[in-house]
C-alpha cells in the first residue's frame, strides 16, 4: 500500500516512511482512513510470535540489531543512522514501552468538543493562561476517551453481552442488575471476581449473558466524584443540587489533562455543565537543583525532619510565600530555615516581648484597655496599617494570590511592627510607673497579636493557635471569625505622614553611615526641609535619628557652599599644554568673580568661558546633607565631649544587656557592673547606665564578676564584668 499522510514531510529524510497500524496512534488512524489491515506481529509480552520465524520469542527491542543485519545481508539496507527522538519509557522500571493496538470501549468525546469549550468559558482559572492555553487547546481537539482497561482491579465495566443473540446491555444501577440476575445475593460485592459470578439472563432471548471482562479507567471514577460522593442520582438529590457546581478545586499542574479534564468531561457528558467554578493549579515541588522530586532519584527531604527541626509552620510559610501557587518551587531545608528566622521568629519575639512586659506590669486587656481615641499617633498609625493589611490580604486571598498575601503580612510584621512600632514603643514599657501611654501601648500590641493570629491562622495554624489562646482569645483561633477591616480606623493621611518620617529617617541614617557616625551617638540637631506637615511627629524623628533637636526649614541654601572646579574635558582641547596651569588658576577663583574672568599664563592673557569650569554646591563644614525626592535632611555633625560620652554610654549598655542575656537573667534581676575604663568616659551618664541595665552599682577601672568579657568598641578593647545580686 502507498498512502498520503499529513504527518510526513520533506523537511527530514525522503518524505517516505513505513507505517504499522497496530503500533502507533498516527499509523492506526491513517490505516483506518484508508481501510488498511491491522496486522499484529507482537504478542502481549512484547515478543515475536512463531509466525516471525527468525526472531520468534525474542523481545522486539532486543531483535533490532539482528533485523538490521538480516536486511544488510540481503542487500535491502541503504544506511543506518542514529538520531535522538522522544520515546516512552515505564516510569517505574525505565523499560521501553510499545504502542499496541487492542480493542477497547470508548466514549466519543470528539462529539462534545463544542460543549467542552463552552463550559470551560464559565470557569475561572488560576493561572489564567491555562484556560485558553494548555487546557483550552487540549479540549478544543479532544480525542475519544478509551474507557476500558484490561486489568483486574478497578470498577468493572457494567456491560453484559448475550452469548446467544449478542444483545448488549449497559447496566445503570443495582436495581437494574437485580432484575436481570437470578438469585441475586442479599449481601453483594460489585467488584471482580464476585460480579462475574452473577447469573445474568438476556431479556431478549433468555440466554446467558457474560460481562465484558474489562474494568473502567480510574479517571472516569475520579471524574464522577462530584455526583458520586452523594450517591446521586439514587439519593441526596437536594444535597447534590446545593453543591453543584463546586466553588473551587485544587490540584497540581499535571492534573490539567487529568482530574481537571475528567471532571469536566463527565459533567459535560451527563449534565452539559461545568462541575466547578474555579480552579487553582499548583506548581510542582522541585529539589534544590530544580529537578522534580521522585522516590527513584531519592532527591526528596523527609518532611518529619523538617517538622522536628524547623516546624510545620515554617515549611508552610515558605511554600506559600516563596512564589505564586502555580509556580514550581525549589524545596530544601535552608529555605525553610530562612522562613523561620525572617518571619516566624520575628512574630514570636513580638509576642514574647509583649507577654514578658505585660506580665511584669500585671496588664489585663479586659480591665485596663485604653480606648482607641486616647492613644498616641504611633498607636493609631499601626492600627490603621493593620486594617489596611487585612483589607489587602483578603482581596489577594480571594484572587488566590496567596504568595502576595503572605508577603504583605510578613512585611507588616517585620517592617512595620517589629522594626518601627516596637522599636519606637520600648521606652514607655521601661517606665516603672503605670502611665496611660504604657497601657495604650499594651492595648495596641494585644490587638495586633490577637488579630494577626486570626489573619495568619490559615497560613501558620500552630503558632497562630498558641498566640491566640495565650492571649485569652477563646477555645481556638480556628473556631473564630476571620478578621475584617475596620474602615473607620484607617487613616490614609496619618499613614502618609509616617511614611514620610520613615523616608527622612532612612536619609539621616545613610548620612550617619557616610560620615562614620554610629546611630548610638547622638547629634545636636537635624534640619528637615519638606512640604509635608510632620511637626506632630518630631519626637519620633528625634528618637529615630538620635538627635537632641529637630528643626524645619524652607531652604537648603544656608547649609550649602559653592565651589568652582575646572572642567578638564573643555580645558584639554582648548589650552593643550597649558591646561594644568589654567586649571590651577580656576581653583583660586570664587563663584562670584569667575564669570568672564581673565587669567595670565606665561605672559599670555586668556578669558575664561562658562564651559571651562563647573560650579558645584557642597555642604558646608560641620553639616551632612542628604535628600529623598524633594525632601532634604541636614545633620549637624559636630560631636561634643558630652555627646560622645552619651554615645559611649549606650555602647556600654548594649554589651551589658547582651551579657545579661547570656547569663539567662530575668528582667527584674539586679546586678553589679564593672567596666575597664575611666569614669570620665561616661561622665554624667552613670545613673542612665545603671537604670538601663538594672545595675545596683557601677564600678570603673577593673572588670570583675560572675561573667567577664572583652569587647571591641570602635577598635578599643574594653572588659566588662557583671555580678548577679
Amino acid at each position: 500500500y502507498v498512502i498520503g499522510a499529513d504527518f510526513v514531510s520533506m523537511d527530514e529524510g525522503t518524505g517516505i516512511v513505513h507505517i504499522a497500524p497496530a503500533f502507533g496512534e498516527d499509523d492506526y488512524e491513517a490505516g483506518q482512513k484508508y481501510d488498511l489491515p491491522v496486522i499484529q506481529l507482537v504478542k502481549k509480552d512484547g515478543t515475536f510470535p512463531p509466525e516471525v520465524e527468525k526472531w520468534a520469542g525474542m523481545f522486539v527491542k532486543d531483535a533490532d540489531k539482528e533485523i538490521i543485519e538480516d536486511l544488510k545481508s540481503r542487500g535491502l539496507l541503504m544506511s543506518v543512522q542514529e538520531y535522538v527522538h522522544q520515546y516512552p519509557f515505564c516510569w517505574r522500571c525505565n523499560s521501553p514501552l510499545l504502542y499496541y493496538a487492542i480493542e477497547s470501549w470508548f466514549i466519543k468525546m470528539s462529539k462534545l468538543r463544542k460543549q467542552l469549550v463552552e463550559n470551560n468559558e464559565k470557569i475561572k482559572w488560576h493561572p489564567e493562561y491555562l484556560k485558553h492555553g494548555r487546557f483550552g487547546e487540549f479540549i478544543k481537539e479532544v480525542r475519544d476517551w478509551s474507557l476500558s482497561r484490561k486489568r483486574y482491579w478497578g470498577t468493572p465495566l457494567p456491560v453484559w453481552k448475550c452469548e446467544e443473540c449478542g444483545n448488549e446491555i449497559c447496566v445503570g444501577s443495582v436495581d437494574e442488575l437485580k432484575k436481570l440476575a437470578e438469585d441475586f445475593p442479599e449481601e453483594y460485592d460489585l467488584h471482580r471476581p464476585f460480579v462475574d459470578e452473577l447469573d445474568v439472563k438476556c431479556p431478549k432471548c433468555g440466554g446467558k449473558m457474560r460481562r465484558e471482562k474489562e474494568v473502567i479507567d480510574a479517571w472516569y471514577d475520579s471524574g464522577s466524584a462530584f455526583f458520586a460522593q452523594w450517591h446521586y442520582p439514587f439519593e441526596n438529590q437536594d444535597k447534590f443540587k446545593e453543591n453543584f457546581p463546586a466553588d473551587f478545586i485544587c490540584e497540581a499542574i499535571d492534573q490539567t489533562r487529568g482530574w481537571f479534564y475528567s471532571l469536566l468531561a463527565v459533567s459535560t457528558l451527563n449534565f452539559n455543565d461545568t462541575p466547578y467554578k474555579e480552579v487553582l493549579s499548583l506548581g510542582h515541588i522541585l529539589d534544590e537543583n530544580g529537578l522534580k522530586m521522585s522516590k527513584k532519584a531519592r532527591n526528596y527531604i523527609e518532611p518529619n525532619k523538617i517538622f522536628d527541626r524547623e516546624g510545620a509552620d515554617a515549611m508552610r510559610w515558605y511554600l506559600i510565600s516563596a512564589s505564586a501557587p502555580w509556580s514550581p518551587k525549589r524545596f530544601y531545608e535552608q529555605v525553610v530555615r530562612d522562613a523561620l528566622g525572617k518571619f516566624l521568629l520575628t512574630l514570636w519575639n513580638t509576642y514574647s516581648f509583649y507577654s514578658t512586659y505585660s506580665a511584669l506590669d500585671n496588664f489585663d486587656y479586659s480591665t485596663k484597655k485604653v480606648e482607641f481615641e486616647e492613644r498616641s499617633l504611633l498607636d493609631k498609625w499601626i492600627i490603621s496599617r493593620l486594617n489596611e493589611v487585612i483589607k489587602s490580604v483578603i482581596g489577594k486571598i480571594e484572587n488566590f494570590e496567596l504568595h502576595k498575601a503572605a508577603r504583605e503580612i510578613e512585611e507588616f510584621v517585620v517592617g512595620d511592627i517589629s522594626n518601627w512600632y516596637i522599636r519606637n514603643s520600648r521606652k514607655r514599657f521601661w517606665l516603672e510607673e503605670e502611665t496611660l501611654d504604657k497601657l495604650a501601648g499594651y492595648s495596641t500590641i494585644h490587638e495586633l497579636l490577637t488579630t494577626l493570629s486570626r489573619l495568619l491562622a490559615p497560613f501558620v495554624p500552630f503558632i497562630s493557635e498558641k498566640i491566640y489562646r495565650s492571649l485569652g482569645g477563646g477555645e481556638s483561633v480556628h473556631l473564630s471569625d476571620y478578621p475584617s477591616p475596620d474602615e473607620k480606623k484607617i487613616d490614609k493621611e496619618l499613614e502618609a505622614k509616617m511614611e514620610k518620617v520613615r523616608e527622612i529617617t532612612e536619609v539621616a541614617r545613610s548620612l550617619r553611615a557616610k560620615k562614620g557616625i554610629k546611630v548610638r551617638y547622638p547629634l545636636s540637631k537635624a534640619i528637615v526641609i519638606t512640604s509635608a506637615d510632620i511637626s506632630d511627629m518630631v519626637e519620633i524623628l528625634k528618637e529615630e535619628i538620635n538627635v537632641k533637636e529637630v528643626e524645619f526649614s524652607d531652604s537648603i541654601e544656608p547649609f550649602m557652599g559653592i565651589t568652582v572646579k575646572p572642567n578638564y574635558s573643555s580645558l584639554g582641547p582648548k589650552f593643550k599644554g597649558n591646561a594644568g596651569k589654567v586649571a590651577s588658576a580656576i581653583e583660586q577663583l570664587s563663584s562670584e568673580n569667575i564669570k568672564g574672568a581673565k587669567i595670565n599664563i606665561d605672559g599670555e592673557e586668556y578669558e575664561l568661558s562658562e564651559e571651562d569650569y563647573l560650579i558645584e554646591k557642597k555642604e558646608k563644614e560641620g553639616f551632612a546633607v542628604g535628600s529623598s525626592g524633594d525632601d532634604y535632611v541636614v545633620l549637624c555633625t559636630e560631636q561634643t565631649p558630652e555627646l560622645i560620652a552619651e554615645g559611649f554610654s549606650r555602647e556600654i549598655i548594649r554589651r551589658i544587656q547582651e551579657m545579661r542575656k547570656d547569663m539567662n537573667l530575668d528582667m527584674e534581676d539586679k546586678i553589679i557592673s564593672s567596666v575597664s575604663v575611666d569614669s570620665d568616659r561616661v561622665k554624667g551618664w552613670e545613673n542612665y547606665i545603671k537604670g538601663e541595665t538594672r545595675s545596683e552599682k557601677l564600678v570603673f577601672g577593673k572588670a570583675s564578676g560572675d561573667m567577664v568579657k572583652e569587647w571591641d568598641i570602635d577598635g578599643e578593647k574594653i572588659k566588662i564584668g557583671i555580678k548577679r545580686l
